[in-house]
Parts: C-alpha cells; structure tokens; sequence
C-alpha cells in the first residue's frame, strides 16, 4: 500500500494498518483550567518559532490538488519569512514519514498530484473543529454531519452509517502513523487557498488573506469553502464577510460608473456587469 495516499478499499478482506498515532486532545490536560483564547493568543506569540519549522514538527497533512494549477513559486520557499508553508510534491513511493522530494516539477496542475506540509498539531487543534477532533482520536465517520448521512435502507442494514462516494471523497483519514507524529490525508475542497489559511492558523493575520484575495492569488468562494469544511472560528468568517460586503460595494459604484459612462454602448454595460457578479 502507497502510504502517502488514502486507504484503499478494493480489497476489503485484508486487514486495516495499525496506526500508532496516540491521540491529543485540545487544550491538553495539563491546560484544561486556562481560557481557551489564552492558550490561542500564547500560541501566535510563539509562533515565528514554529512557523516552516519541520524540525519540530508534529504531524503531516497530505492533501491533493485534484487539477487545480499551483504556482510553484508560492509554496517551494522554505524560509522562515515566507508566508505559505513549506510543501514537499509527493512521488508514488515515497514515505512520508520521511523527508519527500522538493517542489520542483515544472507542471502541477494534474490529477494525482500530493502536497505535503509538517505543521504542528496544536495550531491546527487550536483552530479547526474538524483537525482537533481527528488528533483527539475521533472516527471520520464521527465528524460527517448527520445531514449527510442517507437513511438505512432497511431494518436489515448494517448499523455503520452508509455514506455516499462523493461524502466519503471528502472525509480525512489518519494514515499509518508514528506515536507522535500523525500523517492526515486532507481532501481540502479548495488547494490553492489551503497555505494561505495555515498562515493565518499559525499568525492570526487577516492581512496576508485580504491580499491574496485582492490579487486573486485565491478566490473568496474557495476560501469560504475550506473555512467551511475545516470548521474554523467566527472571527475569520465575519473576516470573509466584511471582505464580500466590501467587494460588493465596490462591484456596485464601479458598475454605476461604468453605466454612467456607456450610457450608449450596451454591450459595455453587459460587460462591467459580468465582471462584478463574484468576487472571484
């Protein structure tokens, strides 16, 4: 079995690996009586001392890229300055509980392309329901929302809950792990936006996203998607919001102007208006 990608279910009768991982709660024990937003403000305090770390790295998130293009340049600096975490491009036989080939193919915009990043688990816990309930020993299964869930289809049924292809496409998975370094295949719905949000786990700066947004580095939908799926704090999704209302704002008195100025040219009313239906 490739360890690097997702357990495989076309030969049901063999035996799942035994994973070692031992679970982490968050907040650890030893911090269950200190305020949650303490532990998080320590966090970001410390963080230019974690941050594209690996050597003190405590977990590896594997995630695919499923055809969306990747600049390069943006994830194979490994500085400390860099504000997208370091990536490594996953080959078909590598072991990622070692070091992976570096980011150098000149092309990733294909199907079976593998990020991987070695982040520090506490960040992640800190800041997404879905990763802390994985790294406090929680099944996939446990995180789908029972909304998406089909009914039995029979009293016959079997008691594990039946999910389809496309929910089953989504869920993470603990791969074969040591103790304490846990190895997660994470389907992100939206790559090129994931480096950008493992910043601001790590810093907490909104600034590094409303730029890249700005830019269209990545796109508002996508980012709101990942925000979504990874269960992250209320604070960013009012960020997402003023960001939309904003671009909304603007979108409006720049398409008033544009109407203003081709009061007789149709065509360049139609066309300002297809501009500023997304926020890209």
């Amino acid at each position: 079995m490739d360890p690097s990608s997702p357990p495989s279910s076309s030969h049901p009768t063999e035996p799942e690996p035994i994973n070692s991982f031992v679970p982490r709660p968050f907040p650890p024990p030893s911090l269950a009586a200190i305020p949650v937003e303490y532990v998080v403000n320590s966090l970001r305090r410390l963080a230019p001392q974690y941050w594209n770390n690996t050597e003190n790295a405590d977990c590896s998130i594997i995630y695919p890229l499923n055809n969306h293009p990747l600049d390069l340049a943006t994830v194979a600096d490994s500085s400390s300055t860099s504000r997208i975490p370091r990536s490594e491009v996953l080959s078909g036989s590598h072991d990622p509980s070692g070091m992976g080939r570096r980011l150098t193919a000149p092309s990733l915009n294909r199907q079976n392309v593998r990020l991987l990043m070695k982040l520090h688990i506490d960040y992640l816990s800190a800041q997404s329901t879905l990763l802390r309930a994985l790294f406090s020993g929680a099944s996939p299964l446990d995180l789908i929302q029972p909304a998406t869930q089909p009914p039995p289809q029979s009293p016959q049924s079997s008691s594990r809950p039946s999910i389809s292809a496309s929910v089953a496409a989504r869920l993470p998975r603990l791969l074969p792990s040591p103790p304490d370094h846990p190895i997660v295949y994470l389907p992100i719905p939206d790559p090129p936006s994931f480096p950008h949000l493992v910043w601001w786990m790590y810093f907490g700066d909104t600034a590094t996203l409303d730029d890249a947004l700005q830019r269209r580095v990545i796109h508002w939908e996508g980012l709101a998607r990942n925000v979504e799926y990874l269960g992250m704090p209320e604070d960013l999704k009012r960020f997402l919001g003023r960001w939309y209302r904003s671009w909304l704002q603007s979108a409006q008195t720049g398409n008033t102007k544009e109407d203003d100025e081709n009061d007789d040219t149709p065509r360049g009313r139609s066309h300002s208006r297809e501009l500023s239906t997304s926020p890209h």
